[in-house]
């Protein structure tokens, strides 16, 4: 049997070759590689090494926190924080020389004073809420606010960006692209020129990006999490996730299976335990509907999905033994199981299949020239 109860392999040669891809299709835009949540999953730090090793322009995150755990592993990369800023850790942030986002005016104050009194510049990005009604200042006032940035004494205004909550409409598409031209030009005609420009992420730049942007900010494409994006082809899968058999038990017919007895067998056969559940990340929404592989054949889930364990019919699977390896996420002989069909099975976004993917996961991380391990958790 394997050391482990399951473990996922990420393919950090397969992020080089995502990344050389975008470029070869972007090359006149600069890439920010969005690594938020642990690099959706996948491993923030050794992701983030890889992609500076390659020449990233920018790495994006989620929270200030994530942001400091890049510096402290070593990673010297412009860095942009996304989200919503913490206060107590500005100084830090402006420490680490990160670049940050403003969502609201009422930050730039706080901002500039915070660099200010550590007399050290700070790389502001002006996020603009032009549908997402998420976060960000509202277009009209955008302008407005830019210009204060601007003459802040210790805030330099790096970028302005906006969010799409809609890539694939393209009607809706071409209003917030204009919404934000429109600040552009108003911005250039009292002498300010924000060196980055930022509106798409991996969907709308694949399918036609924003001419009046120069960067452009990716996260499922680097990883390869969705078939569905255009020019999907470019792009594969850097994660495959498996566990093996720990348990074996032929059962008869009109056995009850599992918490709740929501599956009862209806002949004789052969059911597998295997040691993953939904505190792993294997949802409990998969019960009695999800599959997984064993040897080259699709099996179904029987049962609920428990916190630890989950268990699968193999009665169709010849030979099958305790240690034989299960493959949840990837390919096992002509067979695939991918995130778009988990997530379908699941009634979740594709992205929500890795980031799902708790801490008693192994993630192997694989390259040509050497392996690095990362256990979390036991």
């Amino acid at each position: 049997m394997k050391p482990e109860r399951a473990w996922a392999t990420i393919d950090l040669d397969l992020v080089s070759e995502n990344l050389r891809n975008l470029r070869d299709l972007l090359p006149e835009k600069k890439i920010l590689a969005v690594v938020k949540a642990d690099a959706y999953g996948h491993g923030s730090i050794p992701i983030s090494r890889r992609l500076e090793a390659e020449g990233i322009d920018f790495l994006g995150v989620g929270t200030s926190r994530e942001a400091l755990e890049l510096r402290g592993a070593g990673i010297s990369s412009p860095v942009l924080v996304l989200g919503a800023l913490v206060e107590p850790e500005l100084d830090l942030l402006i420490e680490e020389g990160v670049s940050v986002t403003v969502h609201s005016p009422g930050r730039i104050d706080i901002l500039q004073e915070a660099a200010r009194r550590l007399d050290q510049p700070m790389a502001i990005h002006l996020l603009i809420d032009t549908g997402m009604s998420r976060l960000g200042v509202s277009p009209e006032q955008a302008a407005q606010h830019a210009r204060t940035i601007d003459s802040c004494s210790h805030l330099r205004l790096e970028g302005i960006g906006t969010h799409l909550p809609s890539p694939w409409d393209l009607n809706e598409v071409a209003r917030q692209r204009a919404l934000l031209e429109g600040i552009v030009r108003e911005l250039a005609a009292v002498g300010i020129h924000p060196p980055l420009i930022h509106i798409d992420a991996s969907a709308s730049a694949l399918q036609s990006p924003a001419p009046q942007a120069n960067m452009v900010r990716i996260g499922g494409a680097i990883y390869g999490l969705s078939d569905k994006l255009p020019k999907a082809d470019s792009f594969r899968p850097i994660l495959t996730l498996k566990s093996q058999i720990v348990y074996l038990r032929d059962h008869p017919p009109g056995q009850s299976i599992g918490y709740g007895g929501t599956y009862t067998t209806s002949r004789n056969c052969r059911l597998a335990t295997i040691p993953i559940g939904y505190h792993d990340g294997f949802p409990s929404t998969l019960s009695n509907r999800g599959e997984v592989l064993v040897r080259g054949h699709r099996v179904p889930v029987v049962g609920r999905v428990t916190m630890d364990y989950t268990v699968i019919d193999v009665t169709e699977v010849e030979g099958t033994m305790v240690g034989d390896e299960v493959t949840l996420l990837g390919c096992d002989g002509s067979e695939r199981i991918d995130v778009e069909e988990i997530a379908l099975w699941c009634g979740i976004v594709p992205y929500e299949v890795t980031c799902l993917l708790g801490r008693r996961i192994l993630r192997h991380h694989q390259t040509r020239i050497a392996d690095e391990l990362e256990l979390e958790g036991s």
